[in-house]
């Protein structure tokens, strides 16, 4: 895809609090093969060096940095920007990730050539604290570029702004707020993944459980806002008992287990770096 154009995409990062892997995330994005983007990195209140951080990016044309001070919640952060940005794609991006050099790239011509594609995500490699990798989230059929889906990793995903615009994430939901918005919307839009993995998506075993756990009340909001749709409550039930499972593995030290089960392709400790030298 030519990079003598005007952005196509805008990418946002809501951030609170993140000063241990937001320097990575961004910087992951500096380093895309597609080049005219615009960054928006939304300071969510945050009390530790985040924000010093994200200056340090603050000269290149392309970064916009917003900060008012205020812990508004992330939902409310990428439904306000979801307006205010004029490029046909918007990207959302969590701010401990990792982008693949070449995911803009390849998941913009799949949009432009393909525009009944609503919501674009791509598989991803799962990484610990320390950015090693520990396996590929999903798998799918052999040679099978794109698949069909009604649910994606969250922040692997780009759409077109005109979706996330008619499509706001409910701001009284955290936790959870991407999986409700994926059951309101799936059966109206065209949802599809790439099978490749390029996403780099952190995640490690550290009170797991604990996230889960906060999730409950916003599971039964959701249910009660869907009049207990079968669907949703088959994923409440399975929610809830996974969380369960993870306190009781957390219990004796073994919620990483867990953790790596999520995966299904495993791999055996590749660091990014080699990873990107094989592709």
């Amino acid at each position: 895809m030519s990079n003598n154009q005007e952005a196509l995409i805008s990418i946002a990062i809501p951030f609170y609090n993140t000063e241990k892997y937001l320097e990575l995330a961004i910087q992951s994005i500096v380093d895309q093969t597609y080049q005219n983007w615009k960054l928006i990195l939304i300071d969510d209140g945050s009390t530790d060096h985040s924000l010093s951080i994200a200056r340090k990016f603050e000269n290149d044309p392309r970064v916009t940095i917003y900060s008012d001070g205020q812990n508004k919640n992330m939902s409310f952060r990428l439904n306000e920007f979801a307006h205010k940005v004029t490029t046909k794609y918007l990207a959302r991006m969590d701010a401990d990730d990792i982008m693949h050099p070449n995911k803009i790239e390849k998941q913009l011509q799949i949009l432009e050539l393909h525009p009944e594609i609503d919501v674009l995500g791509t598989n991803a490699y799962s990484i610990n604290e320390k950015s090693i990798i520990e396996g590929i989230r999903l798998k799918f059929p052999e040679g099978e570029e794109l698949s069909t889906v009604d649910t994606f990793i969250h922040p692997t995903i780009v759409a077109k702004t005109a979706w996330f615009v008619a499509n706001p994430y409910d701001i009284k939901i955290e936790r959870i707020d991407d999986k409700e918005l994926w059951f309101r919307t799936h059966k109206k839009y065209n949802f599809q993944i790439l099978t490749e993995p390029l996403f780099f998506y952190r995640e490690f075993g550290n009170d797991y459980y604990k996230k889960y756990f906060k999730g409950f009340k916003y599971m039964l909001y959701a249910l009660r806002k869907h009049n207990y749709d079968l669907d949703l409550l088959q994923f409440g039930i399975k929610y809830s008992l996974a969380g369960v499972v993870y306190c009781l593995f957390n219990s004796v030290g073994k919620e990483n287990i867990l953790v790596n089960r999520r995966n299904a392709i495993k791999i055996n400790k590749l660091t990014i770096a080699e990873v990107l030298k094989k592709d």
